[in-house]
């Protein structure tokens, strides 16, 4: 007998068995189903996460302070001057500036609406390259300066607070303080940002402190000159506050290239866990492969004895089960291959998730799939090839 009858016979006996075959490859499509979906969704993910990121600026860091630090935290420990003076020292810094955030409550004409106000200089600007301006202007190092009362509102916080109103020379109101609103900005949101949706207001810092009995800076947003430069920025910033405020490991840098490599460093192992878990189906799949060659050399134990007595060689008869073995995963496979890409292009719709196909994961489940026919499928064709003809025949 060549391969292509033991083909075509393995073929015909699972035909014959259409429902007993469908529930064997059950668990072998589960295990594939299950590592296809998380592979794609994961690396997806990833990616996604990836390009949102990358269009905050590879080349920002920020500067705090070590929040187990163990010497004193004062509020000069970070000053506009460090700023300003860092940005003049430091080749390789291109911006960095002072930055203090919090939560307020602005008032307009139409209604009070909840705001996230960010208190920085005008250098700001050039390194959110997601802010565009839509109606008047950004303020200028002038306006801070000069600690004057104006503000720059994120275009949809405008409309929310005017209405149809040109917010440009108007005022808002923040507690007791008025506010001149100068301009508008546009700015490209996370994507996968899934708090309350929040808008923003910038105002100068200068004029943010005069507001404070004791005036603050929570951290320094800066930008390197180029990639390849942003640790050398970072560390040049570190040394200079550290040798400036005498205070060792007080003060810590984080480049938005460290937050992504944390992220895919994450997402890859919690990719790697769950592909482990839905492996395990996969090897469940393949006991019940092996079970039923087994139920099937049985029941199939008087054709065996008659191919034998008609000459069939032992190797004749193992290369027919093993291939059967293998068709069963294989077949099982394809289906999970199919259904692995199909769920996770619903979910990756769903949850505006790019999906991908991985063509590494795609190899890896078939060659799983062989692998597992070959393993669970060798013991039951072995043991139909060694069968002795005469009992064979005998068998009831």
């Amino acid at each position: 007998m060549n391969f292509m009858e033991s083909f075509y016979t393995a073929l015909e006996g699972i035909w014959a068995n259409k429902m007993r075959s469908a529930l064997t490859m059950l668990g072998i499509i589960i295990g594939i189903t299950s590592v296809i979906a998380v592979t794609a969704l994961g690396e997806g993910g990833q990616k996604a996460i990836n390009d949102e990121m990358e269009k905050f600026g590879q080349n920002t860091f920020n500067v705090f302070i070590n929040w187990d630090t163990k010497e004193k935290i004062e509020s000069d420990d970070l000053t506009i001057d460090d700023a300003a003076v860092l940005g003049r020292i430091s080749p390789a810094i291109e911006y960095i500036v002072p930055y203090s955030g919090t939560t307020i409550e602005l008032k307009g004409p139409k209604k009070e609406e909840r705001a996230n106000l960010t208190a920085t200089t005008a250098d700001y600007f050039n390194i959110q390259k997601r802010m565009k301006v839509t109606k008047g202007r950004l303020f200028s190092d002038t306006d801070d300066k000069e600690q004057r009362a104006v503000v720059v509102l994120e275009d949809k916080l405008g409309e929310k607070l005017f209405g149809q109103m040109n917010p440009i020379g108007q005022r808002v109101r923040w507690g007791n303080n008025s506010l001149v609103v100068i301009g508008t900005y546009s700015e490209e949101k996370f994507k996968f940002d899934m708090g309350q949706e929040t808008f923003g207001a910038v105002v100068p810092i200068q004029y943010y402190n005069s507001l404070l009995e004791e005036p603050s800076i929570h951290s320094f947003m800066g930008t390197a000159v180029d990639k390849a430069s942003v640790n050398s920025a970072m560390q040049q910033a570190k040394q200079y506050l550290t040798r400036k405020h005498q205070k060792n490991d007080h003060y810590m840098v984080r480049s938005m290239q460290e937050s992504v490599d944390q992220f895919n460093q994450l997402t890859g192992t919690l990719t790697l866990i769950f592909s482990i878990i839905a492996g395990i189906s996969l090897v469940v799949g393949g006991v019940g492969v092996m079970n039923i060659m087994l139920v099937s050399v049985t029941e199939r134990t008087r054709e065996i004895g008659i191919r034998k007595a008609l000459g069939a060689r032992r190797s004749d008869i193992l290369i027919q089960f093993l291939i059967e073995s293998i068709i069963v995963c294989l077949i099982g496979g394809l289906v999970g291959v199919l259904c692995g890409l199909g769920i996770a292009a619903l979910i990756s719709h769903f949850a505006n998730l790019p999906p991908l196909l991985s063509w590494n994961s795609v190899f890896i489940a078939f060659g799983f799939s062989s692998a597992i026919g070959i393993f669970f499928g060798l013991y039951p064709a072995n043991k139909a090839a060694k069968l002795d003809p005469i009992e064979a025949l005998r068998y009831e």
